[in-house]
């Protein structure tokens, strides 16, 4: 809202009109922003707020609501999920780390399907047995999250016990499962780690481009739901996506129910001795 003020030459909301918002854009994609930097922290935002002020009466109407850019992906530029090779190269660097951050967040990346930002944030708390289950907790009491499905309760996959997490959490004092990752400007601890790891992935030699150092473990999972059957509603539950029909937003996803199709997941036999 400041760079808009400053680009306007004012801040007077009720003055934006459709046009200066267009120039806006205009001369964000001339500065060189990407298309989708443009949508999402630029444009999103504003239509946001002044969407607010329509629906408490404070404007008439909602210049931004029409105004967006497209984001086209060149080809071979999409996304992708790492492989059963790539995922074995990563678990077994870590399984032989000593520093607790790369030993522990790709693991826990890998079977919990958590974003990274959401691993990074976990308390010692925040690890819990349910009826049994071992258990992981997305808390927004840890720290922000994306949206209201990304607070979530998920249990633990056998492979990352084996791996010796619940041990590694045991040894870990109450509060933040990783001091080691101080809080960046915005008081995430994720923003920093997805520095740390994503050179530290990098440098395992994992150059694709397609490849996201931390977001493709949850591409990877959304393969492996397809190949090995999982419910799909089940799925987005365990990932905190939106649900696909009104439907599925009835009734609750018990934690049995989720052990259940997590564990249809096979585990990556690691060829390293883990620590």
């Amino acid at each position: 809202m400041a760079q808009l003020s400053a680009f306007l030459k004012h801040d007077d909301v009720g003055r934006i009109t459709a046009d200066d918002l267009v120039a806006w854009k205009d001369s964000l994609v001339a500065a060189g922003l990407a298309a989708k930097t443009i949508r999402e922290s630029r444009l999103a935002p504003v239509r946001a707020i002044l969407r607010w002020g329509v629906d408490n009466r404070r404007l008439a109407e909602n210049p931004a609501e029409r105004i967006t850019i497209s984001v086209k992906q060149k080809p071979g530029q999409g996304k992708r999920g790492f492989t059963e090779a790539e995922a074995r190269v990563i678990l077994d660097a870590a399984a032989i780390e000593k520093d607790a951050v790369r030993r522990w967040v790709p693991w826990v990346c890998a079977f919990t399907e958590g974003r990274l930002s959401e691993v990074c944030q976990l308390r010692v708390e925040d690890i819990v047995e349910i009826e049994g289950t071992s258990a992981l907790r997305f808390d927004a009491d840890a720290g922000s999250l994306k949206n209201i499905g990304s607070e979530r309760t998920i249990p633990l996959h056998s492979a990352l016990i084996a791996a010796g997490f619940l041990e590694f959490v045991s040894s870990r004092n109450a509060g933040p499962l990783f001091p080691e990752l101080s809080p960046d400007k915005f008081g995430k601890r994720g923003g920093n780690g997805t520095k740390v790891l994503g050179r530290w992935v990098r440098d395992l030699g994992l150059k694709d481009p397609r490849l996201a150092p931390n977001h493709s473990w949850r591409h990877r999972f959304k393969t492996l739901a397809r190949n090995h059957g999982l419910a799909p509603d089940i799925a987005d539950a365990i990932t905190g996506h939106s649900h696909r029909s009104v439907g599925d937003r009835y009734g609750e996803y018990d934690l049995s129910a989720m052990k259940r199709e997590l564990e249809k997941l096979p585990g990556i036999p690691v060829s390293l001795p883990q620590t």
